[in-house]
């Protein structure tokens, strides 16, 4: 399987997958799993799926971090940040990654490639990605590793961008 042991004292540290429109709303998915998986330390990678460009010129020119940047509005990052410091003993590192195949085989590649295993869903919310952004949960759900699905709408969220302490309690 995918687990790595550390040589020391061959303790598993799990690493999960966790898709992202960066809407707040989609990090709700991050806190649900989190409290799923109790004192287990993890590490976490947050998914955006997106196509390349098209463009010659922009594929040149083209850089993840920047992307990102780009992409990441600031109560996503606000909300994020409440997050990490309420699950700071749980969240051992968090990433967030762009994904740009099309397909099962490239999901598995990435999966395989970032050693994830285990992968966190929202059950009753459909990620909405931005412009050029596609939803990978349809491949998702097809890969090998276990998935999850987290729910969470019934608890009647509200979301205010001025007062995020609210929704991650």
């Amino acid at each position: 399987m995918l687990f790595k042991s550390f040589s020391d004292n061959n303790f598993v540290v799990k690493r999960i997958l966790i898709p992202v429109d960066f809407n707040v709303e989609s990090l709700i998915t991050l806190k649900k799993a989190l409290d799923f998986l109790g004192d287990e330390q993890i590490h976490v990678v947050l998914l955006y799926a997106e196509h390349l460009p098209d463009s010659i010129t922009e594929l040149l020119f083209y850089s993840p971090g920047d992307r990102l940047n780009k992409l990441i509005p600031r109560a996503f990052h606000e909300a994020l940040t409440i997050l990490k410091n309420r699950y700071e003993k749980q969240l051992l590192s968090l990433s967030i990654e762009l994904f740009h195949g099309n397909g099962l085989n490239a999901m598995k590649n990435f999966v395989s490639g970032n050693n994830i295993h285990q992968v966190f869903i929202p059950s009753d919310y459909t990620l909405k990605p931005l412009r050029g952004g596609f939803n990978p949960i349809a491949i998702i759900k097809r890969l090998e590793v276990p998935v999850f699905k987290m729910e969470w709408i019934k608890m009647n969220v509200c979301i205010d961008p001025h007062n995020l302490t609210h929704l991650f309690n």
